[in-house]
């Protein structure tokens, strides 16, 4: 009886944290992208396959808290509604920050 082997694609085993040798380096799994590179979500640090909407998400997560005290500055012209609405934005990003490093964004994810 003869039998036939099929392999798995070589990115068949690719998933947040797996290690990876070129930094910058990118391939596709389904619809997913994964960027060899440094996930800011996971330590040690080193690189690894992350999603590539991981490190566009810790980008923009880094810019706008660096970008808080210039909201602040604004949210006091508008009076107490717009401290209100500047709190609400701030609960919501960290909210999504933390949806990053605890789920999507986490090793084996």
């Amino acid at each position: 009886m003869f039998g036939s082997l099929i392999s798995a694609p070589a990115n068949a085993a690719i998933s947040n944290g797996t290690a990876c040798a070129k930094a910058g380096s990118s391939t596709k799994v389904g619809s997913k992208t994964y960027k060899c590179a440094k996930n800011p979500y996971v330590t040690p640090t080193k690189n690894t396959w992350t999603l590539s909407g991981c490190l566009t998400a810790y980008a923009l997560w880094k810019d706008s808290k660096q970008q808080y005290a210039d909201w602040q500055d604004l949210a006091k012209l508008a009076g107490p509604d717009g401290q209100k609405s500047l709190d609400d934005l701030q609960a919501s990003i960290t909210s999504l920050e933390t949806t990053m490093r605890t789920q999507a964004c986490k090793k084996g994810s």
